[in-house]
């Protein structure tokens, strides 16, 4: 993004300026239990740092029982997010839990632990355990006892909305193209709008904005806490001559573009064997799963892959993305042509195409990325038998559940290393082909959901105050 102006852009600037936020209090113009409307004011320069507060309450009973998916936090109570200029969407993010789960196994230690905890609501760090057996256990909790944890008071969430925590998303995370640029709402005529629609959890369901203690037997249902569900929005200005460069810049005969990156989604799934086709014993069922993505004409950076089992994770929720016990395999077609000359198959290339995506390693335990080395690599099933996580428990839910939970893959199609704008692969008339080899055994027969999120290159043209956008 360097050939934004100094204003716009999230970098620190070459030299000191004099710069003015004013923080306003936004409540939504529309809100109902499922989906909330802000509009924001025409002034200044809308801060990436802006965020939105939030809180989720258990309805009828589980006050104090439950607390939300360890790595996913609040982003798990936001289904779908969506900036708009007028009528015209500029960015979007459909499950966006699923995605900020992903992005948050990149997060260092200390932003988890010192930062993520507290205004996210997330516990996933891990340490070696009490016992000093050399397995290992949750961190950011309390250990009454050496083998019994649990959550923290101030994140079990409550039934008055009043005391139940508020937990606080960053509009940075919200929207990729927030991360690498800065929006100026002086220079844009037509409303600016964000929607958020929220994820919803019934009485007999459980994880997908909540999980509750094992002891736990009662309704599991879920309310957002409407009078918490605000925008705390950052509006920056320089002086003048900075801000009527943009402006002139904006007026001009070519106007300013922007270039900059959206997510697209692509779900589909991959269903569990079944009659006769059911593994039994040492049987392990290969099967082969093609899937188009429909990227034609699209610069595409990257594609990265959710594959969650339907067996709802007691402390991740819904948003775990459960390794095989026989490591699948997997390879992409683009404009006729293979990514890789042999499909990728172990597990540690695995993590490195996948941290080649994000810019830096993925910061999770071996055991919680895949099964290697908990499993028996001798008999075909490949049945887990050497546990890294110890059996601790967190209010009660064994703690070997995180095991091979963040096995995100993910495929980085940038053409130039230092991933400058328009650094993507553009794709011909065909659409981009998903080619992953599973197999099914007695023990990890599962319909599974396959979420594709693409991370494409888009641009936007602000000229004389109004707003264009490619496709």
């Amino acid at each position: 993004m360097s050939g934004l102006p100094d204003v716009l852009n999230v970098k620190p600037m070459a030299s000191i300026d004099t710069m003015n936020v004013d923080t306003n209090i936004l409540d939504p113009i529309v809100i109902n239990s499922g989906f909330a409307r802000f509009v924001l004011e025409r002034k200044g320069i809308l801060d990436a740092g802006s965020t939105f507060s939030i809180s989720a309450h258990p309805v009828v009973a589980g006050d104090d029982q439950c607390w939300l998916p360890v790595k996913t936090g609040a982003h798990a109570l936001i289904k779908r997010a969506v900036l708009k200029v007028g009528t015209k969407v500029i960015s979007s993010s459909d499950d966006y839990g699923y995605y900020q789960t992903m992005r948050r196994a990149f997060k260092t230690c200390e932003e988890k632990g010192q930062k993520d905890s507290v205004k996210v609501g997330s516990l996933d760090n891990m340490c070696p355990d009490e016992q000093g057996t050399g397995l290992y256990q949750l961190k950011d909790v309390r250990y009454p006892t050496v083998a019994a944890g649990a959550v923290p008071a101030f994140l079990r969430l409550r039934n008055d909305p009043a005391l139940g925590p508020v937990f606080q998303i960053k509009l940075s995370d919200l929207f990729p193209m927030m991360r690498n640029m800065m929006l100026p709402l002086y220079l844009i005529d037509t409303q600016v709008s964000i929607e958020l629609t929220f994820n919803t959890q019934t009485a007999n369901q459980t994880g997908r904005m909540a999980v509750f203690s094992s002891a736990y037997a009662g309704d599991t249902s879920m309310s957002i806490g409407l009078n918490n569900v605000q925008f705390l929005a950052d509006y920056l200005t320089y002086q003048d001559e900075r801000m009527d460069a943009t402006a002139k810049l904006v007026m001009s005969d070519r106007g300013l573009s922007i270039p900059y990156e959206d997510t697209v989604l692509t779900s589909s799934n991959i269903p569990a064997a079944t009659g006769g086709n059911i593994p039994a014993g040492a049987t392990v069922r290969r099967v082969q799963v093609t899937r188009d993505l429909g990227l034609s004409g699209r610069n595409v950076r990257a594609v990265v892959l959710h594959d969650s089992s339907d067996v709802v994770n007691p402390l991740v929720g819904v948003y775990g993305a459960q390794a095989y016990d026989v490591p699948d395999e997997y390879n992409y077609r683009i404009n006729d042509q293979l990514v890789y000359s042999r499909d990728v198959v172990n597990e540690q290339r695995k993590q490195n195409q996948l941290s080649d995506v994000f810019g830096t390693n993925i910061n999770c335990l071996n055991a919680e990325y895949s099964k290697n080395g908990q499993t028996d690599r001798q008999t075909p099933p490949h049945a887990v038998n050497n546990h890294m996580i110890s059996t601790n428990t967190l209010n009660g839910v064994n703690q070997q559940v995180l095991e091979a939970q963040c096995h995100f893959e993910g495929v980085d199609l940038t053409t130039d290393p230092l991933v400058q704008v328009g650094s993507g692969t553009l794709v011909g008339q065909k659409p981009i082909e998903s080619l992953r080899t599973i197999y099914q055994t007695a023990n990890d027969n599962h319909n599974r959901e396959l979420r594709y999120f693409a991370l494409v290159e888009r641009a936007m043209v602000l000229k004389g105050g109004q707003v264009m956008v490619s496709a």
